[in-house]
């Protein structure tokens, strides 16, 4: 679920129908908060309505919660990096190697199976591996489907091409996969894969892959900082989760970038905009932004009322005051945000101390 999403009814419009305004629905008192745009200091609803123009009152104040969700988003990014830094460095690039060793083209063929692909798994709350294209080494040139699972369901099916011993690379849509499960990248060729590596198992890095005890280490391959992927293969799709894991690729690269949301956390069912000291902080500030876009539409209008023409000022210091309580607000929960999978506080020395590579 995209943040957008998660925080649509962080704030509400209205706690009850006002009977003055016409359209009032039941979704705008719906408020994970408590707090409410009609509630903010130098806010009436009537007055606000006795603009009119081409969107009801209603509609002003959607666009302005909206816009200001993303607002908030953009800003705690970059409000963040004053206190903290990104736990481990993006990655982008292939997953899966050319060859079946160092300088080496590919001349074994994985074990004949029905179904061939990867096993991705990763628990990093925040992290995010968005998937650009697939490669496939066979050894015939053919048509095949990948089919993208997850422990239980079939997530995507994605049309791919092959040629005959030598990769083919097959670019898509971006698909994003958040990284707190299991996925399979799977196909089921009429050909049989070749066993290109996965890693180069170099610089003191050894593959490793245990869910019980999950092993992210820093490497040359930088994507081993964010999951552990193993090559798979196996005859009965409904018993995937048992199949053997190797550090062969099983004929696959795959092309894509892991980064990591230290904002997704507010998707999360635990999440508390009344008891939570950080979340009450961001509900606040998001209901002071709405008021702040929303006091800018009305005095940008060009429809005249008596609300307009007697209270330019006081809207003005309304709006002032809404965006500095924002600002003071936006810079707490930079600050009292905790270290997570996604980030950590900003090391003193201006620099993060890595571990070595092991």
């Amino acid at each position: 679920m995209s943040l957008g999403n998660c925080l649509q009814y962080v704030i509400g419009f209205a706690p009850e129908d006002c009977e003055c305004i016409d359209n009032f629905t039941t979704d705008y008192a719906i408020s994970d908060s408590g707090l409410y745009v009609s509630e903010l200091q130098g806010m009436s609803l009537r007055m606000l309505d006795s603009l009119g123009g081409c969107e009801d009152l209603w509609d002003k104040m959607t666009r302005a919660r909206e816009n200001a969700i993303n607002s908030f988003r953009v800003d705690l990014s970059q409000a963040l990096m004053k206190y903290k830094e990104p736990a481990r460095r993006a990655y982008s690039g292939d997953i899966g190697g050319r060859y079946a060793g160092t300088g080496k083209k590919v001349s074994t063929l994985v074990t004949a199976s029905d179904y061939y692909g990867l096993r991705m798994y990763s628990d990093i709350k925040g992290g995010k591996y968005i998937l650009r294209g697939v490669s496939l080494i066979l050894n015939d040139a053919e048509a095949v489907d990948l089919e993208i699972y997850d422990e239980y369901d079939l997530l995507y099916t994605i049309p791919l091409g092959s040629l005959a011993h030598r990769p083919f690379r097959t670019d898509f849509t971006p698909i994003e996969l958040t990284l707190d499960r299991n996925y399979y990248f799977l196909i089921n060729p009429v050909g049989v894969p070749y066993a290109n590596k996965l890693t180069c198992n170099c610089g003191g890095f050894r593959w490793c892959f245990n869910i019980d005890n999950p092993c992210y280490k820093d490497s040359r391959e930088g994507w081993t900082e964010w999951a552990m992927i193993g090559g798979v293969y196996g005859a009965d799709l409904n018993d995937r989760e048992d199949w053997t894991i190797s550090e062969k690729a099983s004929g696959m690269i795959l092309h894509g970038n892991f980064t990591c949301d230290p904002l997704a956390r507010l998707c999360e069912d635990d999440v508390d905009f009344i008891n939570n000291d950080v979340d009450r902080a961001i509900a606040n500030a998001i209901w002071y932004k709405t008021g702040e876009f929303l006091t800018t539409y009305i005095m940008g209008s060009t429809e005249v009322s008596r609300y307009t023409l007697l209270g330019t000022e006081q809207l003005n210091e309304n709006r002032i005051y809404y965006a500095e309580r924002y600002n003071v607000l936006l810079d707490w929960i930079a600050a009292s945000m905790e270290d997570n999978d996604c980030i950590v506080c900003r090391s003193p020395h201006g620099m993060r101390m890595r571990s070595q590579r092991i």
